[in-house]
């Protein structure tokens, strides 16, 4: 076994299963009443026991024909589930037990499933039920993660907003709320009533230990991989912390000898501040969740909508095409409009025809294709197939695929939502989605998805039960997406739902990056949105772009906490601003090694104009980075910061960007002392690059 790999010690006799790793010890163990339960969860590097015995840790929580059920039930009122079988194995970097469960009063069988993953602190885990009786039994609600933690320190809650257009500052999209978690305390998070998952929540949670100094010094991150709806709730009373991740309105009759399977839950241990606690996070994404990327990416981006929208055609976009190649992009995406049946009014007029648009593009979508190939760039396009327009052949010919509630189509107006959870409507977007990315040379679908679900589909027409439409639409969307990245391996796929409106840790395992937020249009309130969403989400996946708002550039490396691109019309640029941007495009292929990496912030999200915002770029393996900042209203022109992540022992040089100006500090001096950063002029920024010398 080697230093940074997890193993499984049985003690047959004790009824006993150790998960060893250099982080952390995890021991499941048996109770008097042969219920599984966890005996220990250890953070081996500062020596916290997070789980005393016994509590229902990594266990999983539903409701079976009305009653509320847990994987360890302390009294007999429901019904407890009994272990009768465990195995474990190896497969990769990853070790997964699995414990067999069976319940006492229905005829059902759990298998519990928890993964480990070389080289982190982290625990996924899922469960699946199976009927083994003559009989159904109802299953509502599935909750991967319910968990008990013990702990006598104060601690606080971190919780993260999702994405939304709102132009006010500070925005309430991907803000960041600390607060106590007191004896008492009760706090819920969830997706809203609308449906996407994170209309309102981010389905993500950090619970911090805090130390006299008042500063997090370890704790727990956890987050629920399920696209549909969802809700999480957290509790305190005493020194113990109850944590809840449920995917909600799913009621599923389980039938004799079948099964249902629940999405996955995450819980890792981090130790450090919460700086530390988001880069373990994005180290497990990127190996274990995410989908892998092109060593180059996050590619820059040209994309069409916020500069031409639906007024586009073959002529202006071969124009912008050649000036998006000479700035230094290295994708075009040709978003909403180009679809038969769409002219220049509402989007979404022609949603389900899915042919390209002959009067707007004359020699055909794959002409512009080669075009943007030629000149060295990939081609892009936009997708959404989860909406409908009701006037198209498509929704009169198969009004059966539209997702219903009660009998009336979700959706207003003229646009209807379809349900995914058909499995004739996954089918044929399989089919269609796959010859528009053969057809046309797509290199990145960018996927929308502008509809509400509310409640979802209650017809059982479609193949799915009554009571499980999110369940089915979600698992069937997964399925599309799965499908094609399977049979185009080098497909990038953007998420993309009104802005960041389905930014969640189940879609993340199938797209590559993820559209943010529609308000992109100032610098100040895209900061903030990168700020906080880097908390759960991986920079690669945080996509902003530069507008014709704003060309300064403060405004382009505002864009640059991430994935970046413009969204202008580039050929009504004047020069200066054409140089401009191909000097920040230059700098950010410079910068997006390090952002990929560590990002420490310097300054916390801010609430006011008059903050400052300092981000710490950082490659702990080449110990190099850069420091950007960004002064927007303050009167103060000065701003003091002190580094992380460096080797006091070292000695750094700092060059400015912009001026050239250098600087030779050690770390100690760096990180103890701090650096005094000067932005002479409001709405602008600063940039160090920063590299060891000895």
């Amino acid at each position: 076994m080697g230093a940074e790999e997890d193993e499984v010690l049985v003690e047959k006799q004790q009824r006993r299963w150790q998960l060893h790793s250099p982080s952390f010890v995890l021991i499941f163990g048996v109770t008097e009443r042969q219920q599984l339960t966890v005996l220990q969860w250890r953070n081996t590097q500062t020596g916290t026991d997070w789980v005393k015995a016994p509590v229902p840790f990594l266990g999983f929580g539903t409701t079976l024909n009305g009653v509320a059920v847990t994987s360890f039930t302390p009294s007999n009122n429901g019904g407890a589930f009994i272990l009768t079988g465990t195995q474990h194995r190896k497969r990769g970097e990853v070790t997964e037990l699995e414990f067999c469960l069976r319940h006492q009063r229905f005829p059902l069988l759990a298998i519990l499933q928890c993964r480990a993953f070389d080289g982190t602190t982290v625990l996924e885990m899922s469960f699946v039920l199976r009927n083994e009786g003559n009989e159904p039994v109802t299953v509502s609600g599935l909750s991967p993660l319910t968990l008990t933690l013990h702990s006598e320190q104060p601690l606080h809650l971190l919780t993260l907003t999702g994405g939304r257009y709102d132009e006010k500052f500070p925005p309430d999209s991907f803000a960041l709320t600390e607060q106590p978690l007191p004896d008492g305390a009760s706090r819920t998070i969830s997706c809203g009533e609308e449906g996407r998952s994170s209309a309102k929540d981010i389905a993500w949670f950090a619970i911090g230990a805090i130390a006299p100094t008042g500063e997090v010094t370890e704790g727990i991150v956890g987050g629920l991989e399920w696209s549909g709806r969802w809700q999480g709730t957290f509790r305190r009373g005493g020194n113990l912390v109850t944590v809840r991740l449920e995917a909600t309105e799913v009621t599923h009759r389980l039938l004799p000898h079948s099964e249902l399977r629940s999405p996955s839950a995450f819980v890792l241990l981090f130790t450090g501040d919460w700086d530390e606690a988001g880069w373990q996070l994005h180290r497990w994404q990127e190996r274990f969740l995410c989908p892998s990327a092109p060593p180059d990416f996050p590619w820059v981006q040209f994309n069409s909508w916020y500069g031409w929208t639906t007024h586009i055609d073959e002529a202006t976009l071969l124009r912008e095409a050649d000036i998006a190649s000479a700035l230094g992009c290295e994708v075009f995406v040709v978003d909403a409009g180009w679809y038969d049946g769409n002219g220049t009014e509402d989007f979404g007029h022609g949603l389900g025809h899915w042919t390209e648009h002959r009067g707007k593009f004359p020699n055909g979508l794959l002409a512009l294709s080669d075009y943007v190939h030629r000149k060295g760039m990939k081609f892009g396009l936009w997708v959404e197939p989860e909406r409908v327009d009701l006037e198209t052949e498509l929704a009169k010919q198969h009004p059966d695929w539209l997702a219903r509630r009660d009998g009336r189509v979700i959706g207003g107006g003229r646009y209807g939502h379809l349900c995914f959870g058909n499995p004739q409507v996954a089918a044929w977007f399989k089919e269609r989605l796959s010859q528009i990315v053969a057809d046309y040379g797509v290199d990145w679908l960018k996927w929308d998805y502008n509809i509400a679900y509310g409640l979802g589909c209650n017809d059982p027409a479609h193949g799915h039960q009554e009571g499980n439409g999110t369940y089915a639409h979600t698992m069937g969307v997964y399925e599309v997406m799965g499908f094609l990245r399977e049979r185009f391996p080098y497909l990038v796929i953007e998420g993309c739902a009104s802005g960041g409106n389905r930014v969640d840790f189940g879609i993340l395992r199938h797209v590559h990056t993820y559209w943010l937020s529609d308000f992109t249009h100032r610098a100040a309130n895209v900061r903030f949105h990168l700020t906080g969403a880097w908390f759960a989400l991986p920079p690669c996946y945080l996509n902003t772009w530069v507008l014709h708002d704003g060309t300064s550039v403060a405004d382009f490396r505002s864009r640059m906490g991430g994935a970046f691109g413009l969204s202008s019309r580039l050929s009504e640029w004047d020069e200066e601003t054409h140089e401009r941007a191909k000097r920040c495009i230059a700098e950010y292929k410079r910068l997006r090694p390090f952002i990929l990496k560590r990002r420490f912030l310097l300054t916390p999200q801010p609430h006011s104009l008059q903050e400052w915002t300092v981000w710490q770029f950082h490659d702990p393996e080449r110990d190099q980075g850069a420091l950007l900042a960004f002064r927007e209203q303050s009167p103060h022109e000065r701003l003091l910061v002190r580094l992380k992540g460096l080797h006091p022992n070292g000695r750094y040089e700092l060059r400015h960007a912009d001026t050239g100006e250098s600087l030779t500090r050690t770390g100690a001096q760096l990180m103890h002392d701090g650096i005094t950063l000067t932005i002479p002029d409001a709405n602008s920024s600063t940039l160090w690059w920063m590299q060891r010398i000895s």
